[in-house]
């Protein structure tokens, strides 16, 4: 009988700890995601507490001179519309992937920092887009 009280109790820790570990941790989710080319340079990832699903969110930031590069990475990888100059930047408005392994969402967008550069051409003389990865961590 304690064998069989003993299997269940561990039972039903090992499925506790393996939903415990299913969930998002922050980090660079582009590099596990995807081949993250070493342009695109992970700055720092935060969670959200205060807002619902306490989502954890990757920014990334690379250099204009590589914008058309990272562009062709997050549509290659990721499906991402292409960048649009509207009103005092670029951006390519935000759109979701579904990670085939985990199944999770996750919701993308890149953009450039203000400017009146209104060429794909002159991207280089921005000094940086930056590229926002956000997942939530709690289902709702």
């Amino acid at each position: 009988m304690n064998r069989l009280i003993g299997g269940l109790v561990f039972a039903g820790l090992s499925t506790f700890a393996g939903n415990a570990m299913a969930e998002p941790q922050c980090g660079d989710f582009l590099a596990k995601l995807s081949d993250k080319p070493g342009f695109v340079e992970f700055l720092e990832c935060t969670q959200d507490n205060k807002q619902l699903g306490k989502p954890l969110n990757a920014r990334y930031r690379v250099k204009g001179s590589d914008a058309l590069k990272a562009e062709r990475y997050m549509s290659r990888s990721f499906a991402m519309p292409e960048l649009r100059h509207i009103c005092c930047g670029w951006d390519s408005t935000f759109f979701s992937y579904r990670d085939k392994n985990t199944k999770r969402w996750y919701l993308l967008g890149m953009g450039s920092e203000e400017t009146l550069i209104n060429r794909r051409e002159s991207w280089s003389e921005i000094t940086f887009f930056y590229i926002n990865v956000s997942v939530t961590a709690e289902d709702f």
